[in-house]
């Protein structure tokens, strides 16, 4: 078995399909089954069975994933710590809020300082920023919740939801959360951790409420509330310097959220690693 072995088998794994892991790792299919078919031979057991030209991980493969995502990250680990000093490259996860909140001064004083690192970027929810780190596809992530408990977390900013329309909208004059119920809600998509929490509250609280519109774009939702009767909710860091809009003052909808770093329980914490976040719970 070699470490080549390992990564067809966690392509695999994590696509389902022989088809997308051959794509994927730019081999051919055969190799792909054949590498496969090895591992089930050493190791005298099914990885997957095969149903209507479907596959799905058997209880032994889910067992050789966790010791495989433990083996290549030590791997990986290993070779940081040889080039630690020739870091070319370094890939990280933002949430949309943060992109729009934090990213753009981060990414400026990043580049300042370290001018000879490649910095590569991904903006998305927080189910496919998770996901990637769980992959071991990203080298830490910044996001706005309380993580997955897969993943180490160091929290470095707090903040909270507010509920925003604009400055003459009929909420303002009430008090009762209820009448939320009367309006279009602007939501953040599903797998935002805005939706999530948001989601969680209404149904906590009884509010019949649904999203009119769901939308990637925290700044799209800003103008649906600008031009329209409807509400949304969404970071204080990220609206209160708009002066189109207002928020609504209420006790009774509080959401307080923790933003973390976060990165994949057994990736080692680099002296480099641990710069860079310094710089960010500075900024």
């Amino acid at each position: 078995m070699t470490f080549r072995h390992l990564e067809i088998f966690m392509s695999v794994y994590q696509n389902q399909s022989i088809t997308k892991a051959s794509k994927e790792l730019h081999i051919s299919q055969p190799s792909v089954s054949l590498a496969i078919k090895e591992l089930e031979e050493k190791y005298q057991t099914p990885l997957f069975d095969r149903m209507n030209r479907q596959i799905y991980p058997t209880k032994k493969a889910h067992l050789l994933y966790n010791h495989s995502l433990q083996i290549l990250s030590s791997l990986e680990n290993m070779e940081n710590e040889m080039y630690e000093d020739h870091v070319e490259n370094i890939s990280f996860g933002c949430s949309v809020t943060m992109a729009q909140v934090f990213l753009p001064q981060l990414l400026k004083k990043l580049k300042m300082i370290y001018p000879t690192i490649h910095f590569h970027i991904i903006v998305n929810n927080l189910e496919y920023i998770e996901n990637l780190l769980l992959k071991n596809e990203l080298d830490f992530a910044l996001i706005e919740t309380t993580p997955l408990h897969q993943l180490k977390k160091i929290a470095f900013y707090q903040d909270e939801l507010v509920i925003i329309v604009h400055p003459k909208h009929p909420l303002l004059k009430v008090k009762d959360l209820k009448e939320l119920e009367h309006y279009d809600y602007y939501s953040r998509e599903k797998g935002s951790s805005i939706y999530e929490l948001v989601h969680s509250y209404f149904i906590s609280h009884d509010l019949d409420i649904v999203p009119t519109i769901e939308c990637t774009n925290p700044h799209a939702l800003i103008e649906l509330v600008k031009q329209n009767d409807g509400f949304s909710i969404l970071p204080y860091s990220l609206v209160k310097e708009s002066k189109e809009i207002t928020y609504l003052k209420n006790n009774d909808f509080q959401i307080q959220r923790t933003y973390h770093i976060v990165m994949h329980k057994d990736k080692k914490l680099l002296p480099l690693y641990q710069e860079i976040f310094e710089l960010i719970k500075k900024e």
